[in-house]
């Protein structure tokens, strides 16, 4: 659906975002992944990408960059590399197919499930699936379009009435009269098919409410959905919290306040799943996920994360946006071939650029194993300063005899205890095996300490690359033999 981020100017902090400038060509995947802090961006494209299927620009305009005096522009291509443009505080065109959950949908759909109206329908007409809702809802619509056009005919023809001659004032006065018929029987129409329709939404309201609960579950034992009801133009659902009925349009208890943030998250999400479910052409669908996984507990992480794969590999195109890497990582092994972006500000706009989320992700020794390697590989154009490259060559050895003897080298020994126990170590003592690889240990140990911290003057000390590099090579042959 969507084929390339073109640019993004003036938009929350894309100041002037144009894609193929830094490592990212703007082109993104069937499953594509979005890592930003917070802050930085994230939210302002999701928003981007909700305005696209709206006809109201208000998510864009209120985004509008502060201090700029530039106007909004997006430029977006599609699947067919056709653009779809956002100028002079228009889209060129609308893409319908786009499910976006986000902070407004948990906002707008915790509280009251709304159907809208004829002029503005709400969330879930368009979930009333099937052939039969779809013509219904466009035969009233049609039908309240002729009837206000006969109420203004009728005004026409009143108005005239009042300046012609009595020749022509029956003619008209028959005109008035069969309009009012047509508007009579319009209002009987209107009448019928709004109730068909009604049955339509109660019978489907029935299913909503059996696919909320399968994915409430998943999410928090607390809450189940009892009973879902059509009234007027909205759906008034029973929620049972702990064992006591609460109905969402009570006055006597307000969900806002009784209803933790996870378990309005979780509400909202089940709301949102069930909507996915319940299409007959999900395959049709972008489906847009920012920070699924906000004020959701730890032990729900993995189930969210399955269930959101699940939906990657059924949709059309996803996309996916968090502020913890970690949760992209794990989604990421769910669906390997997904495209990982990070938003990052450079100091004049946000832009896009590739992430390497593993090694993002990595910790501890791995991390440090992983600069000493990149140091051998590529020198000074290495993506780390020899500083850091000589800080990761304790910390590296010290970790993996912590690792390999955990119950003999507590957090409180160093290189140098461990030297020690080495050196002192008898015949039968668990570390005499280690002698072997003691003078090897003192060099590095000396070489490294002249760069560590404890060191006075260890900032001042020059650092030779070629040495640098020679002492990570022997790093990573020791830990081999250790």
């Amino acid at each position: 659906m969507l084929h390339k981020l073109v640019h993004i100017k003036n938009v929350g902090k894309f100041y002037n975002y144009n894609s193929g400038s830094d490592n990212w060509n703007g082109i993104l995947k069937k499953v594509s992944t979005i890592y930003a802090e917070n802050g930085s961006g994230k939210t302002t494209f999701t928003q981007i990408i909700k305005a696209i299927s709206d006809e109201d620009n208000q998510y864009i305009l209120k985004r509008k960059s502060l201090g700029s005096n530039g106007p909004i522009s997006v430029q977006i291509l599609d699947d067919n590399k056709k653009p779809i443009k956002y100028s002079s505080n228009q889209w060129n065109r609308h893409i319908n197919n786009i499910e976006v959950f986000d902070f407004l949908f948990v906002e707008s759909n915790v509280y009251l499930i709304t159907l809208g109206n004829y002029e503005n329908p709400g969330t879930l007409f368009e979930v009333v699936i099937g052939d039969e809702a779809i013509q219904l809802f466009n035969q009233i619509k049609d039908l309240r379009t002729e009837r206000k056009r006969q109420t203004q005919r009728r005004k026409n023809l009143r108005f005239k009435i009042k300046s012609c001659e009595a020749s022509e004032k029956n003619k008209l006065e028959i005109l008035v009269q069969k309009s009012l018929v047509r508007s009579s029987q319009i209002n009987s129409e209107i009448v019928q098919l709004e109730k068909k329709l009604s049955i339509v939404a109660e019978d489907f309201g029935k299913l909503y409410l059996q696919k909320i609960n399968e994915y409430l579950r998943f999410f928090s034992t607390n809450l189940q959905l009892t009973k879902l009801n059509k009234k007027g133009s909205k759906f008034v659902y029973f929620l049972k919290i702990s064992n006591h009925d609460v109905r969402s349009e009570s006055d006597s208890v307000s969900l806002r306040h009784t209803l933790s943030e996870g378990e309005k998250n979780a509400l909202a999400l089940s709301f949102f799943l069930a909507r996915l479910a319940l299409k007959p052409n999900i395959e049709d669908y972008l489906i847009v996920f920012d920070d699924p996984l906000s004020s959701l507990d730890y032990n729900r992480r993995n189930v969210t994360i399955n269930l959101l794969a699940n939906y990657a590999r059924k949709a059309n195109q996803f996309i996916l946006l968090s502020h913890d890497l970690n949760f992209i990582k794990d989604f990421t092994l769910r669906v390997p071939d997904s495209l990982n972006l990070k938003i990052v500000f450079n100091g004049l706009t946000s832009l896009f650029i590739e992430q390497d989320v593993k090694t993002e992700t990595l910790t501890g020794i791995f991390k440090d194993l992983l600069v000493l390697d990149s140091f051998i590989k590529h020198g000074e154009t290495c993506a780390y300063d020899k500083r850091d490259v000589v800080r990761c060559i304790r910390p590296c050895i010290e970790g993996l005899f912590r690792i390999k003897y955990f119950t003999y080298i507590d957090d409180s020994k160093w290189l140098g205890d461990i030297i020690d126990f080495i050196r002192n170590a008898e015949r039968n003592d668990i570390f005499y095996r280690q002698k072997e690889n003691l003078d090897t240990l003192c060099d590095i140990n000396d070489y490294s300490k002249i760069y560590h911290h404890s060191n006075p003057n260890y900032l001042e000390v020059p650092i030779n690359t070629e040495e640098l590099r020679t002492y990570c090579q022997r790093t990573l042959e020791l830990l081999t033999k250790i």
